[in-house]
């Protein structure tokens, strides 16, 4: 009965881990996406003014 317990929690941590992995990698995804799309309005505002 432990080695199933063992193995169910081994189970749930990896998949913990393999989840915060994923939501860090999506938001470094969203944060460099917003990034570019702010520089590109900054670029695209400056040539307005000149």
């Amino acid at each position: 009965m432990d080695y199933h317990l063992d193995t169910a929690r081994a189970l749930i941590n990896e998949r913990m881990r393999e989840a915060e992995q994923h939501r860090l990698a999506h938001a470094l995804r969203l944060k460099t996406r917003a990034e570019a799309k702010s520089r590109r309005a900054r670029l695209l505002l400056a040539r307005l003014a000149a």
